[in-house]
């Protein structure tokens, strides 16, 4: 059996937001940031560059309206996943009620191509797949009825594809944009509809878990970091956030397999990196000290109820091998070796706490 990539794992995945306070520990440090936005622009583009199952992004909007109310927000949401797109998008009829200024823009493009998206017709000659939802009415059931209806879902279903190169890195099949906002609104919105206003730069950049633990530093600058940080608007930023594993899963790893670094560099890294391999525009950027945040497995009210939710000690050893990014050889290789195996699960059994760790760092265009 392959090495397998971990955002393509769905159970895996699913596993670890259920059980684990993730997705909540992130929305609360990206909270600030949202309410630091300019109060004197009409209009605010923030990108999403990985929604995942929509929480954060979700939370984004909440938020948003929280400190802006009266502001348009043109959200970009980019995900080459089929299964996150639709969690993505039935989250969002709510969303439309409570902030009509919204447009929704989705995307499966790679991280480089993002800044060309909206104003090219095709991408690697490949053509580009469109579609623009006009929400008509204003409740969340029919918002509701029509994002989930068959218009949209049958595009999605035909163009909304992924492709596995022999690498096993993963692409789009066809690289899609969908448009999602309120008909009553759309006066508002026609200038960014049609492209034709002069900045589609973003003033925020949320780059949550947007590349593996274990690649190295090079790798995350030159595929992420570095084509984000080029769309960012004067004065924008860039939050990064990423895992670094925590002390009790580390010592857990370490136990399983001693050869294996599951995290081999830190925020610290790629800050250095970025100084110290400047480009002809470096000079431009200025980067936060790193913060870390921690967060847990969820509590549970009976043991009943934690092993019909997946937080017992194989689900808690799934989680970690998740976080981890261990490939599914490895697993394999320990899982027969029944001696440690049975080792590493006493640990977690014994274990009082175990605590992920986060890295959090922003990049801002002086």
């Amino acid at each position: 059996m392959g090495k397998k990539r971990f955002f393509d794992d769905r159970l895996k995945y699913l596993s670890f937001i259920q059980n684990t306070g993730e997705k909540k520990a992130i929305s609360k440090k990206i909270y600030s940031h949202i309410a630091g936005l300019s109060q004197n622009k009409s209009y605010l583009r923030v990108l999403d560059a990985g929604t995942g199952d929509g929480t954060i992004c979700s939370n984004i909007i909440k938020s948003f309206h929280r400190y802006h109310p009266y502001t348009s927000l043109l959200l970009t949401g980019k995900e080459v996943s089929y299964e996150d797109l639709k969690n993505t998008l039935e989250k969002m009829p709510d969303r439309f009620v409570e902030h009509p200024n919204l447009l929704v823009t989705m995307s499966n493009v790679k991280f480089s191509e993002l800044g060309m998206i909206e104003s090219s017709n095709k991408i690697k000659d490949k053509r580009i797949k469109k579609f623009n939802l006009v929400l008509k009415s204003d409740n969340s059931f029919d918002f509701n009825s029509q994002i989930s209806g068959s218009l949209l879902g049958n595009f999605i279903k035909k163009n909304w594809g992924i492709e596995i190169d022999k690498k096993g890195r993963t692409s789009y099949s066809n690289p899609c944009i969908i448009r999602i906002y309120r008909e009553d609104n759309e006066r508002h919105l026609e200038q960014f509809l049609n492209n034709d206003y002069k900045n589609n730069m973003y003033d925020l950049i949320i780059a949550s878990q947007a590349y593996r633990a274990a690649s190295s530093v090079k790798v995350k600058v030159n595929n992420v970091i570095g084509p984000l940080i080029k769309l960012l608007n004067k004065s924008g930023k860039l939050i990064v956030t990423h895992s670094c594993g925590g002390k009790s899963v580390q010592e857990i790893l370490k136990l399983a397999f001693k050869n294996k670094e599951a995290f081999p560099n830190t925020a610290k890294d790629i800050i250095g990196y970025l100084k110290n391999n400047p480009s002809k525009d470096n000079n431009i950027y200025k980067f936060s000290n790193p913060v870390s945040y921690y967060f847990g497995f969820r509590n549970s009210p009976a043991q009943t109820v934690t092993e019909l939710l997946g937080h017992n000690t194989d689900a808690k050893w799934a989680n970690i091998l998740y976080v981890g990014q261990i490939p599914e050889k490895d697993i394999l290789d320990i899982e027969a070796n029944s001696k440690l195996f049975n080792k590493v699960k006493k640990t977690i059994g014994d274990s009082e706490k175990i605590e992920f760790k986060n890295e959090i760092f922003s990049i801002i265009r002086k």
